[in-house]
C-alpha cells in the first residue's frame, strides 16, 4: 500500500483552507439545539431549550439553548456562543475540525481554497509526520500485545507497575522490538519515505544505513489535546548506566514539548469538572493516578513549566495543584520556576508526598479515597510556602533575608489580581516580619518598572501604580455612577445589535445614526468602546451588520458580548395575552423611542459624570484664569443637563 493510500484511509490531511462559502453554509445549517443535544441532555422550556452545563458542576439546570436565535448561553459560569464555539470549547476541536466535524454532520461538501506555498508545505509536512507517529503507535501496542518478546518483557513490566490490560489499552502503551531496523523496514513497506521517518524521530542514519529510533523499550505515547498521537518516550529495561533511561521524541514541526502536558486529553474533561488540576512528574504517575480514579492529572514530563503549558492548564482551570515526592533539593529546586504559573494567572497549591513516596507508589499503597482526602488535608499556597520554607533558613542571615524580601517581592507583583497582592503582602510581611507598607511600595515599583519596560509611559506618576495598596482603600465615591455609566454603554451596545440594520431616516440606518451621535471616547468599559469603534467604523463605511455576523464574529470577545446581550432565559407565555386580554406592542414599533431615550440618557450620565468631576476641580484650582473658565463650562454642562433631562421628562431638584 503507498503512502497516500495509508494516508485517506487513516487520517484527514488539510492540504488547503475551507472556502468562506463552505463555512457560512456551515453556519446556515448547523442547528445548536441538534449539536449541543449529542452532549447535554436538553428539556423543552417554551422556546428555549435548558440542561446540565457541560462546563461547571451544577445540580440545578442553568445552561440555557435558544433554537430560534441559534445561541447557548449558561448563566452560572457565563459560557455561551453557538454550534461552533460549543464544539469547540467542549470537545477542544480546532476551529477546522470543528467545521468538518459538521460540514460531515449535515452533509455539506467543503470547498477549499488553496494555501500559499510555503503555508502549504508546512501543513503537509506537520500532518504526515502526525500520519507516521499514529502508524508506530500502532505498530508498538501491536507488538507488545501479540509478539512473543512484547508479552514476556513490555506487558510484563506494565503489570509489574500494576498497570491492568484495560490501562494499557487506554494510554495505547506499546513495545518497541529488540531489533534495529524492524519498524522502519514495516513503515517503508507501508509507503513511508526515510525523509518523514527521520523528521518524526522514529528513524534515524547512522553509519549509512537507517534504523529505528526507539528499539528494545517500552513505549509511552504522547496526545495532543484532541487525542493525536504526536511524540513518545521510550524507557529502557536494561540497568546499564550507559544507557539512557528515557529518549523522547525531537521536536518537530508536529512536536512541540513546551506546548504538551502528557495525559491533557485524557484529563481535560476532570479538571474543567473539578475546576483543578494535579500535576506530577512522569508517566507513570499519571497512568497510576488515572487507573486509580483520579482522572484530572497530567505531568510536565520532568521539564519546567512554560508559558504555553500555563495556557494549556488555564483554559480547563486556574486551580494548579503540583504534586511533589518530598525531596527538598528538588521542591527548592522547583519553586524558584513557579512564578511563571502566578504571571499566568493561575492558583498554585503544592503538596508534598510522604517520604519516599511519588504519586505511582502512594496512589498504589493507599488507594483513590486516601490519596484525596491526603491532598485535601496537605494543599498549601505556593507563595505562602515558599516564603515560609525559605525563611526558615534565612531569618538569622540579613543579607539572604534582603534577598528573600526581594524574591517575594518579584513573585507578589507578578500577580494580576490587585486584592490577591493585598493578601499575599500581609501574610508575606507577617512571616517575614517586614513592614507592609515596605512590601506594598516595593511591589508597587516593581510593577512600574515592568510596565514601563512593556512600553508603558515612563512618566506615570506613582499615584497610578498604587493599586495594591488601594485594593483596600474606601469604595471611589464615583463608583456608583460609573456602573450607571456601564450600563448605559451597554444599552447603546444593545441597540447597535438589535436595531442596526433597521431604518432610520430615508437615508440611513439605526447603525449610521448612532454612529453620528456618539463617539468612541465617551465609552469607559474597554469592551464597549472596541466594539462600538469597530460596528460604528462598519456602519459608516454603508456595510451592514447582523445579529447573525456578530455572532459569529471571528473575535471571541465580539462573539461573548453579542450573545450576552441577546440572551435572556425568560420569555412571556404565548397564552400570556390572551388570558390577560392585554396586546403587547411589536418592538419594531417602539425602536424609534428606545433608541431615542437610550441615546439621551447615555449623553445624560455622561454629562452629570463630568459636571461631578468639574466640581471637584474647582474647589482644588487656585489659577484665578482657569477657575473662571472652569466655572463657564460647569455652567454650559448645567444647561446642557437640564436639556437632556427635559428631554427625558426628568425633573432636576435644586
Amino acid at each position: 500500500m503507498g503512502q497516500a493510500s495509508f494516508l485517506s484511509q487513516h487520517y484527514v490531511l488539510l492540504p488547503s483552507m475551507i472556502s468562506a462559502a463552505t463555512i457560512q453554509k456551515i453556519n446556515d445549517e448547523a442547528r445548536v439545539e441538534e449539536v449541543v443535544g449529542e452532549f447535554v441532555a436538553l428539556k423543552k422550556r417554551g422556546a428555549n431549550m435548558i440542561g446540565l452545563c457541560p462546563f461547571h458542576n451544577e445540580k440545578t439546570p442553568s445552561f440555557y439553548v435558544s433554537p430560534a436565535k441559534g445561541i447557548y448561553k449558561c448563566f452560572g459560569c457565563g459560557k455561551a456562543g453557538g454550534p461552533v464555539n460549543f464544539l469547540m470549547e467542549s470537545q477542544q476541536m480546532t476551529y477546522v475540525e470543528t467545521l468538518r466535524y459538521l460540514a460531515a454532520k449535515y452533509n455539506i461538501a467543503i470547498e477549499e481554497t488553496e494555501q500559499n506555498p510555503q503555508a502549504k508545505e508546512e501543513a503537509g509536512i506537520r500532518e504526515s509526520i502526525i500520519v507516521a507517529t499514529q502508524f508506530a503507535q500502532k505498530y508498538y501496542s501491536r507488538n507488545l500485545m501479540e509478539s512473543e518478546e512484547g508479552r514476556s518483557i513490555g506487558l510484563a513490566y506494565f503489570r509489574e507497575r500494576g498497570f491492568n490490560d484495560k490501562t494499557v489499552e487506554k494510554f495505547q502503551l506499546g513495545y518497541a522490538l529488540n531489533q534495529r531496523d524492524a519498524f522502519t523496514k514495516e513503515a517503508l513497506q507501508k509507503g513511508f519515505t526515510l525523509d518523514v521517518l527521520k523528521k518524526a524521530s522514529l528513524t534515524s542514519r547512522t553509519e549509512g544505513s537507517s534504523n529505528d529510533f526507539f528499539f528494545d523499550r517500552v513505549m509511552f505515547p504522547i496526545h495532543d489535546i484532541s487525542g493525536k498521537c504526536i511524540g513518545f518516550g521510550g524507557r529502557t529495561l536494561k540497568k546499564e548506566k550507559t544507557i539512557p533511561k528515557y529518549i523522547n521524541t525531537a521536536e518537530s514541526e508536529a512536536y512541540d514539548k513546551s506546548r504538551v502536558l502528557y495525559g491533557i486529553f485524557y484529563a481535560k474533561s476532570e479538571i474543567r469538572k473539578l475546576d483543578e488540576c494535579l500535576m506530577c512528574e512522569g508517566y507513570t504517575d499519571v497512568i497510576s493516578l488515572h487507573q486509580a480514579g483520579i482522572e484530572n492529572v497530567v505531568a510536565s514530563s520532568g521539564t519546567s513549566l512554560t508559558v504555553e503549558q500555563i495556557k494549556l492548564v488555564k483554559r480547563f482551570s486556574e486551580n494548579l495543584c503540583i504534586l511533589y515526592d518530598g525531596d527538598a533539593a528538588g521542591v527548592k529546586a522547583a519553586l524558584r520556576g513557579l512564578d511563571l504559573a502566578i504571571e499566568g494567572g493561575l492558583n498554585v497549591k503544592l503538596v508534598l508526598l510522604p517520604d519516599g513516596e511519588d504519586p505511582d507508589s502512594y496512589v498504589q499503597k493507599v488507594g483513590e479515597t486516601k490519596f484525596r482526602e491526603f491532598i485535601q488535608e496537605n494543599k498549601k499556597d505556593f507563595i505562602l510556602f515558599k516564603v515560609s520554607l525559605f525563611f526558615e533558613e534565612a531569618k538569622k542571615d540579613p543579607i539572604k533575608r534582603a534577598e528573600l524580601t526581594k524574591d517575594m517581592v518579584a513573585t507578589i507583583a507578578k500577580i494580576a489580581d490587585p486584592f490577591k497582592r493585598v493578601e499575599y503582602v500581609r501574610e508575606c510581611s507577617r512571616i517575614m516580619d517586614v513592614r507592609e507598607q515596605m512590601l506594598i511600595t516595593e511591589v508597587n515599583k516593581l510593577i512600574r518598572k515592568q510596565r514601563s519596560e512593556k512600553g508603558a509611559d515612563a512618566q506615570t506618576t506613582d499615584a497610578q501604580y498604587s493599586e495594591t495598596a488601594e485594593a483596600v482603600q474606601p469604595e471611589d465615591e464615583f463608583k456608583e455612577a460609573a456602573s450607571h455609566i456601564d450600563n448605559s454603554e451597554k444599552d447603546i451596545i444593545r441597540l447597535l445589535i438589535e436595531y442596526g440594520t433597521l431604518p432610520y431616516t430615508e437615508d440611513k440606518n439605526v447603525g449610521q445614526y448612532i454612529s453620528e451621535q456618539l463617539q468612541p471616547e465617551l465609552f469607559e468599559n474597554e469592551d464597549y468602546k472596541t466594539f462600538f469603534n469597530y460596528t460604528s467604523q462598519k456602519y459608516m463605511a454603508g456595510e451592514i451588520l447582523s445579529e447573525e455576523q456578530l455572532r459569529n464574529h471571528e473575535e471571541n470577545m465580539m462573539q461573548q458580548m453579542t450573545i450576552n446581550i441577546l440572551f435572556f432565559p425568560y420569555e412571556i407565555s404565548p397564552n400570556w395575552e390572551v388570558k390577560h386580554k392585554i396586546a403587547l406592542p411589536n418592538k419594531s414599533v417602539l425602536y424609534f423611542k428606545d433608541i431615542f431615550s437610550s441615546i439621551t440618557m447615555f449623553k445624560l450620565k455622561k454629562t452629570r459624570k463630568m459636571l461631578k468631576e468639574l466640581a471637584l476641580s474647582l474647589k482644588e484650582e487656585i489659577d484665578q484664569e482657569k477657575l473662571t473658565d472652569r466655572i463657564m463650562m460647569f455652567r454650559i454642562l448645567k444647561e446642557e443637563e437640564r436639556e437632556l433631562s427635559k428631554a427625558l421628562g426628568i425633573v432636576i431638584h435644586r
